[in-house]
């Protein structure tokens, strides 16, 4: 009897909520929920608390609609039912999405992508996919938009939904055109500038000045940075600003390395750990995932050709700057064991940050032409301690490669095993063929 009266106030609920006469439709929902705390049905109590959520949501009532929408989550849990659980996730994000909370929103988001995935819900997986498209899009950062917006167009094209998938392209090719048209105003490309010299004129000054007035210069440009990202309006510029904090901080911990008599192979791995340390936190403040700064393979045999370039560049640069090996003596064991250090500490935490952070950041600032250039600039800046000019050109052009190839393929992978075994080939391998390299050239 308790539990078809439930069912009575719900159906009756459900109808005036139909019409929009919302304030009838609380009033039986919440009889139904009287009735339902007698009876052990931890679902139909999550369905009722998930329509009052909506009800409020739709009143524009976001407080109690989140109350509601967490009370609901909190029931699906104990019911075991991950779709429940899914659409109570969706409506938090929603409602952070409003709130204009979009980091927050896409957490929720993204966590209600897993419920879904888990019961193999495809259909609402690809439309909370195009939430997170949203969110993005909304802080005009169009590159992960169109990435979110491509992976819900995928998901319904393998569904044969047409409809959708047609609507969800749309969606695409109004970013992609929003993206084209993205202009900097003066002020931050004198600003944006005005770090580039800063930097460089801090690298010249350790390299060729004084390394005590050099560090002065990374501490001030780090501090700048973090203040100008933090009064900044443009959203887009103030990510940017904070990513690139980084780079002055590469330049100090590797003038304390010396300090700490460390040979220097493990530099690099000493170097690389606070630069994992950042691109992390960097990652959780824009709500990043492994997609969105490149950690895929795509396509593999394009990813291989971009890796085996490698050895052509770790060549070409041991002829602009003859370095030292960075092992004693050249067998399985000390090459297998350097080479790992090179790859993650050069190539996986270098490009990360330069390619997978940076150059994604500054191309929602700049645009995809502008955005490389930049990028490049300043991933050759970091260079001018090798005190060659033709390696800096050498450099750059790398750069330009490395981030050119990102912008086609949207992956790290290929060009972060290029990076690792260009280094490996300059640093470990070539060394001790050098007389028989430069007879052949």
């Amino acid at each position: 009897m308790v539990r078809k009266n439930a069912q009575e106030f719900l159906d009756r609920g459900s109808k005036f909520h139909e019409h929009g006469a919302f304030e009838e439709a609380l009033k039986y929902y919440n009889k139904a929920l009287d009735y339902l705390k007698n009876e052990d049905d931890k679902k139909t109590e999550a369905d009722t608390l998930l329509e009052i959520g909506n009800i409020y949501v739709e009143s524009e009532d976001y407080k109690n609609g989140q109350d509601y929408y967490e009370k609901s989550l909190k029931a699906y849990e104990q019911a075991e039912d991950n779709t429940g659980e899914g659409y109570a996730l969706t409506g938090i994000g929603l409602i952070q999405e409003k709130l204009g909370k979009f980091v927050e929103a896409r957490g929720y988001y993204l966590d209600a992508i897993n419920k879904f995935d888990n019961k193999k819900d495809q259909e609402r997986k690809a439309v909370v996919q195009s939430l997170v498209g949203g969110t993005y899009e909304s802080q005009d950062a169009w590159e992960d938009a169109i990435i979110e917006y491509e992976s819900s167009a995928s998901i319904f094209e393998k569904m044969g939904e047409r409809v959708r998938e047609k609507g969800i392209n749309k969606l695409i090719q109004e970013v992609s055109s929003k993206r084209s048209k993205v202009k900097s105003t003066r002020n931050e490309k004198i600003l944006a500038v005005t770090y580039l010299v800063g930097l460089i004129l801090a690298e010249l000054c350790v390299t060729f000045l004084n390394k005590e007035l050099g560090l002065v210069l990374e501490t001030v440009i780090l501090f700048a940075l973090l203040i100008n990202s933090s009064f900044n309006v443009s959203h887009n510029y103030s990510i940017l600003l904070r990513s690139m904090m980084v780079l002055p901080m590469i330049r100090i911990i590797g003038l304390s390395i010396p300090l700490l008599q460390v040979p220097t192979l493990y530099w690099f791995p000493v170097i690389a750990a606070p630069l994992f340390a950042a691109t992390y936190t960097i990652m959780r403040s824009q709500g990043l995932t492994r997609k969105h700064i490149g950690l895929i393979w795509g396509n593999k045999k394009i990813q291989l050709l971009i890796a085996l370039t490698g050895i052509l560049l770790g060549t070409i640069e041991y002829l602009i700057l003859q370095p030292k090996p960075l092992i004693a003596t050249l067998n399985p064991v000390n090459l297998i064991i350097a080479s790992v250090i090179l790859i993650i500490s050069t190539g996986l935490a270098e490009e990360l940050l330069f390619r997978g952070i940076i150059q994604k950041n500054a191309e929602n600032v700049f645009g995809t032409l502008l955005g490389l250039l930049y990028t490049a600039l300043l991933f050759t800046a970091l260079h001018i301690g090798w005190d060659s000019f033709y390696d800096l050109i050498f450099v750059f052009a790398v750069a330009l490669f490395y981030g050119y190839a990102f912008q086609k393929t949207r992956s790290i992978i290929g060009i972060t095993l290029s990076h690792g075994l260009s280094n490996t080939f300059l640093f470990l391998i070539i060394p001790f063929y050098a007389p028989l390299l430069f007879q052949l050239f």
